[in-house]
């Protein structure tokens, strides 16, 4: 599919791309090139993509002094003019003869007509004859012998014919598309760029390197998760999956990747004055409303027991980080995406069974990690692979560099959970019914269809209120040997379950509400 643009960029695209740092929304290409420190030495550097910013052209050398940088924007016309014209020449001559060709089928399905006639008029001299007291047979068989010949010699002229004509015109069609192709990238603009230098004494030669930034570019993360319960690890693979779209390719280059976004980071935010304003409103009833989120915290995580294979080496840049890639790079400019490994880090986990009967009823293998990575994880999708295989796919938030974080792989049908709702009531309490109480039951009933025992998990969020006069309590009636989280009102069992073994857990908790409250939210 990309022949035609990969071809073109063999034969313009400069192969002294050192290395490129690469962004999520642009890159920073370095091209280096060497030169003879004689008197007025000139640093040359063809082709630049017009996709590179010239405000962002940079030229520096170590063996040599930079006097001046000059960059013009050209045509690319002659760099395709001698192939625009060969491919015109080739495509005029098979054009030709695709339209001789169409003129001698026309005759080949001339003579095919003829020896049709030729059969019909056989056909019509043996059925006369037939009536005729001494049939002339020998006539008969020359009759339909020079019949047979002539379709047998059309239909075979018909065939060569219509085989060539489709080989000239997938011929012509290539040559079109490639004729396309040329003409517009002729007709876009490059830039030349010209670097004079003034070499040290002792100095024979000097490199020197132009740097720029081009859009078009950018990077994304992808994860592969692999659960190795036996030996109580994920392996946790980093791909870049790198694209751009410059028409520069990026052949044998050093490649890293930056988690920068220069425009954001380079950019102080701003401050808006504060206005006070104030208007009359009449007082209002308070509404007592029930607000289900998700709730997350930093937390301090333990040092990550993991270990990352391969040459990989990682740079802090304050905000951002820097991640080198250990192998040499092949990115081509034609926009399609290149799938690059990053790292392999292996990371020790605890695997648990888990559910939360209140969102879904199923249990899930939970594997809690701390990330040993030596960069944070990167929004992106994570596959998840097991010893049966591919699981399924879910979305890796943003987890910074020893940050815990977990990864689900699968659930288990042999470990069943069901929610039962025993009470939901509500009964007015106090003196003069000053304030509703709100009663809530809840029976999980568990079992094990496992050949062997298992600990599950069992979570479940009771009401946390923010307000002083709004309380929220467990009741007796709640089984024991439970964890509660009293800041997300996350409530949690660890239950141990042999084979074919079944227990219930209940759950019981009340809410008191000031009567002056409108309750319909809760």
């Amino acid at each position: 599919m990309h022949s035609l643009p990969l071809m073109l960029l063999a034969l313009t695209a400069p192969a002294k791309v050192s290395s490129v740092v690469v962004y999520p929304d642009r890159a920073l290409v370095t091209r280096v090139e060497t030169v003879a420190c004689t008197q007025g030495a000139l640093a040359v550097f063809e082709s630049v993509p017009p996709a590179a910013d010239p405000s962002s052209f940079r030229a520096r050398s170590e063996d040599a002094t930079v006097e001046s940088l000059v960059a013009e924007e050209r045509s690319r016309e002659g760099a395709f003019g001698a192939e625009s014209e060969a491919v015109r020449v080739k495509r005029e001559a098979l054009e030709r003869e695709m339209a001789e060709r169409v003129d001698a089928r026309s005759r080949a399905q001339v003579l095919l007509h003829l020896s049709e006639r030729l059969s019909e008029v056989a056909v019509a001299r043996v059925t006369r004859e037939l009536t005729e007291s001494r049939p002339d047979t020998r006539a008969w068989t020359t009759a339909f012998d020079a019949a047979l010949e002539a379709r047998l010699r059309a239909v075979a002229d018909l065939s060569t014919r219509d085989a060539r004509m489709r080989e000239v015109q997938r011929e012509l069609d290539s040559l079109r598309a490639r004729e396309a192709f040329l003409a517009a990238s002729a007709a876009r603009m490059e830039r030349r760029v010209e670097v004079r230098i003034a070499c040290a004494a002792t100095a024979s030669r000097a490199h020197v390197e132009l740097q720029y930034v081009v859009g078009g570019a950018g990077w994304s993360p992808s994860y592969e998760a692999r659960a190795d319960e036996a030996q109580g690890q994920v392996e946790l693979s980093t791909f870049a999956s790198v694209r751009q779209s410059t028409g520069e390719d990026w052949s044998g280059v050093r490649l890293v990747l930056s988690t920068a976004r220069p425009r954001a980071n380079a950019t102080p935010p701003e401050l808006e004055p504060l206005l006070l304003s104030a208007w009359e409103q009449r007082a209002e009833r308070k509404v007592l409303v029930r607000r289900d989120e998700r709730m997350e915290h930093a937390q301090a995580a333990p040092a990550p027991e993991a270990r990352t294979e391969g040459d990989m080496r990682t740079a802090s840049q304050g905000l951002s980080v820097q991640i080198l890639v250990p192998e040499l790079a092949q990115v081509p400019g034609d926009g399609g995406d290149v799938r690059l490994r990053v790292a392999r880090t292996k990371m020790k986990t605890s695997f648990v069974w888990r559910t939360v009967p209140k969102l879904r009823p199923l249990v899930f293998r939970v594997a809690r990690l701390v990330n040993g990575a030596p960069f944070p994880l990167l929004p992106g999708p994570v596959d998840l692979f097991r010893a049966s295989g591919f699981i399924g796919r879910e979305f890796l938030a943003q987890v910074p560099q020893g940050g815990p974080f977990q990864l689900t792989f699968g659930l288990e049908e042999s470990l069943r959970v069901e929610r039962v709702v025993v009470k939901e009531v509500a009964r007015d309490e106090g003196l003069f019914n000053s304030r509703r109480r709100f009663h809530y039951a809840y029976r999980f009933e568990l079992g094990n269809y496992l050949p062997r025992a298992e600990v599950l998990e069992l979570a479940e969020p009771i009401p946390v209120s923010e307000l002083e006069d709004v309380t929220a309590s467990l009741d007796d009636g709640t089984s024991g040997g439970h964890a509660l989280d009293a800041v997300d009102g996350l409530i949690t069992w660890k239950v141990k379950l042999a084979p074919s073994e079944k227990r219930s857990l209940d759950l019981a908790f009340h809410v008191d509400v000031p009567s002056s409250y409108d309750m319909g939210g809760l």
